[in-house]
């Protein structure tokens, strides 16, 4: 079962970063009817895949690998969860205005992007994609065993 939790776990970890990127790619499109419906369930998919991410995650310490307070005791840990949070607290500013689409995508009618605003949600995508160096910086210190 453990080795089910972590492959689950990863595969919502590279999920995550595909749907990042996509993100990335579409919003520097001009936007269309269907990028602007896609961006939204790509943004669906990225948000499920870090929930996903923290249920397997929480598993994994509690039940799964080498207890709670290995974890909670590791610096590289500390490391990973605190880039974890930057990146969910800055997905968040994406998601609301993705999420304010939504009357006029089922009107069939193209959302408002002021290019600011276009501009302002890739400079926070990009700062995501960087955070998560830092979530796979403290994962690899965690494998090679260094709690800092």
């Amino acid at each position: 079962m453990n080795i089910v939790i972590a492959l689950l776990h990863h595969i919502a970890a590279f999920t995550l970063v595909a749907s990042l990127l996509a993100e990335l790619v579409l919003i520097r499109q001009p936007l269309t009817l269907s990028s602007a419906k896609s961006l939204r369930f790509i943004d669906s998919i990225y948000g499920l895949s870090a929930m996903l991410i923290i249920v397997l995650g929480v598993l994994r310490v509690m039940y799964f690998e080498k207890g709670q307070d290995y974890y909670l005791h590791s610096h590289a840990f500390m490391l990973k969860m605190t880039a974890f949070i930057i990146v969910g607290l800055l997905s968040i500013y994406p998601t609301m205005v993705f999420l304010r689409w939504g009357k006029a995508l089922k009107l069939n009618q193209l959302p408002a992007l002021p290019e600011s605003q276009a501009r302002s949600i890739q400079t926070i995508l990009k700062l995501e994609l960087a955070g998560i160096l830092f979530i796979l910086a403290g994962a690899v210190l965690m494998a090679k065993g260094y709690s800092m």
